[in-house]
């Protein structure tokens, strides 16, 4: 009984791992080096921007909730010291803006996002 549970977690845990691995955007890649920092600081950028224009439309939330999913991949990939409190700071906007939007606030979210925006825009390159 226990091999067989242990069997099936190992399975099951295998597929998880395959399926968030499929889902994941292709272009989300290690940013090992300064262009890579730079990519995903401007990925950040394009997909908040992205999302602004969603959440101004007001009327399609899953969109929005993974416009900024996508956004928060990218800025997963920004490494170094230099980006340690924006990031923090982006990565609240972006909790901020995606909690409104499953409440309904398309407005809130967009503020959240335009505040996010601005974080990006501070980002120096690498």
């Amino acid at each position: 009984m226990k091999t067989i549970r242990k069997v099936l977690t190992a399975a099951m845990i295998a597929v998880s791992a395959g399926t968030m691995v499929g889902m994941a955007p292709t272009s989300v890649i290690a940013a090992e080096s300064a262009a890579g920092v730079n990519q995903a600081i401007s990925d950040v950028k394009k997909a908040i921007t992205e999302a602004i224009a969603i959440s101004n439309e007001g009327t399609d939330a899953d969109a929005l909730l993974d416009k900024i999913s996508e956004a928060k991949q990218y800025y997963k990939e920004i490494t170094g010291d230099a980006y340690g409190a924006s990031i923090q700071r982006l990565s609240g906007r972006l909790r901020q803006a995606r909690g409104m939007t499953k409440r309904g606030d398309f407005t809130g979210a967009g503020e959240k996002l335009e505040e996010a925006l601005e974080i990006a825009n501070s980002l120096p390159p690498a």
